[in-house]
């Protein structure tokens, strides 16, 4: 609103000193006409006066003509842009879209400007890095209050069991199990397997002995179920035993036959494979799956939203840390810089190709829009003052063109 008023201000003294200089020029003219005989210079005097009023009368009517009738009369080529506002609107568009938004002038200008280096200079001062970085973690903070965790779920839970189909299960165990177990890791898997056995029939004692007793005769004394348990347990032990002081044990070779088996059956034999296929379905379906990726979602966004609410917290300083070593490598590394450089000229040349056009269209569609008078009175603020200078060049000019006139024509008397 300021700045309009500034340009209506404006405008309002330049258009008085072009009247002021016609006023004066008219004035001129009629002293030099009263006193014509008074001095040999004073015809010149006139003649000067009388070109200015015409040159100054001109131009009026030539600026005037652009934003309305000069003196309201309906003189034909006047009002131009009020008259041709449509076709005005459509030469401002393409305009905009075949100069401003050309492809190599604007590859040009960024190539010129090198916005990389000045924002990897930017980015490396601390203050400014830590600004991005509680932008950023305030954006993450929104999103993350925003966004519905169902809907995040689901599109978790879809995009993993897309993943999972497209991969095979019974091969890639397979693969994995001969990655574990390489370099004669198969003894220390029996090891750890016996160990682990041994440790849940220590821990589940009680339950053991139920399932034992539950499966004897009702005559057999209740002392038998603590008798099996022990030489149950003391078999495992003493079988653990064994395999930590017998290095070359048969049951070493036996389990790493059988793994070796299972490892090639895995990758190869189809029944396996068809087999892991209907388990990685199986599993896939399980409520279990959904329930792990929903409890994994609200784990992560409870912690991301902790640490983006802190303005001291980890996430803050780790954004910062790395928009700052990403600056430093931006900046000694050239290789990068170019690399960056061409992929944000091609990204803005992309887009730029794409959707100049309807940008042009949309400048054109904006400007019918706007109101006649409100579209003349905007372009008259924007250049009317500029153009006062036409009346007072041309009353100057016109001045001076007129007294060389009458002077090459007493040359001729």
């Amino acid at each position: 609103m300021m700045d309009d008023e500034q340009r209506i201000a404006d405008l309002r003294r330049m258009q008085r000193v072009a009247t002021g200089l016609l006023v004066a020029a008219g004035i001129v003219f009629v002293l030099a006409s009263i006193w014509r005989d008074v001095a040999p210079w004073v015809p010149f005097v006139r003649a000067f006066a009388e070109a200015a009023m015409v040159g100054a009368f001109a131009d009026w009517f030539a600026v005037t003509a652009l934003f309305r009738h000069p003196l309201g009369l309906p003189i034909p080529h006047t009002a131009i842009i009020p008259r041709r506002k449509e076709r005005i609107a459509v030469s401002f568009g393409r305009f905009i879209e075949h100069n401003f938004l050309d492809p190599d002038q604007i590859t040009k200008r960024i190539r010129h400007h090198d916005p990389i280096t000045r924002i990897a200079h930017w980015l490396r001062q601390p203050e400014h890095s830590q600004q991005v970085a509680d932008v950023v973690a305030d954006a993450i903070s929104g999103l993350l209050r925003v966004i519905d965790d169902d809907d995040v779920s689901q599109a978790l839970a879809r995009g993993l069991n897309q993943r999972l189909e497209s991969i095979p299960a019974a091969p890639l165990a397979g693969r994995l199990l001969g990655i574990f177990l390489t370099g004669g890791r198969q003894r220390d898997a029996l090891m750890q397997l016996i160990h682990l056995l041994a440790e849940v029939i220590a821990k589940n004692e009680t339950e053991i002995r139920r399932r034992i007793a539950g499966e004897l005769p009702p005559w057999v004394p209740r002392i038998v179920d603590q008798r099996i348990y022990e030489r149950l347990l003391e078999g495992v032990q003493r079988l653990l035993r064994e395999l930590r002081d017998t290095p070359d044990h048969p049951l070493f070779q036996q389990f790493t036959n059988l793994i070796d088996r299972w490892i090639v059956d895995l990758q190869f034999d189809p029944q396996v494979q068809q087999q892991g296929e209907a388990l990685k379905r199986e599993l896939m379906a399980h409520p279990m799956v959904r329930e792990l990726v929903q409890a994994s979602w609200r784990d992560l966004k409870l912690t991301l939203l902790a640490q983006s609410v802190s303005p001291a917290s980890p996430l803050r300083h780790s954004i910062a840390t790395a928009l700052t070593r990403f600056a430093d490598l931006l900046e000694h590394n050239a290789e990068w810089r170019d690399k960056i450089d061409t992929w944000i000229a091609a990204a803005v040349v992309a887009i730029v190709r794409r959707y100049r056009h309807a940008i042009g269209e949309f400048v054109t569609q904006t400007v019918n829009n706007w109101d006649t008078e409100v579209t003349t009175r905007k372009i008259e603020l924007q250049f009317g003052r500029d153009l006062q200078f036409i009346r007072i060049n041309g009353t100057i000019v016109g001045g001076l063109v007129g007294l060389i006139i009458y002077s090459v024509s007493l040359l001729f008397s």
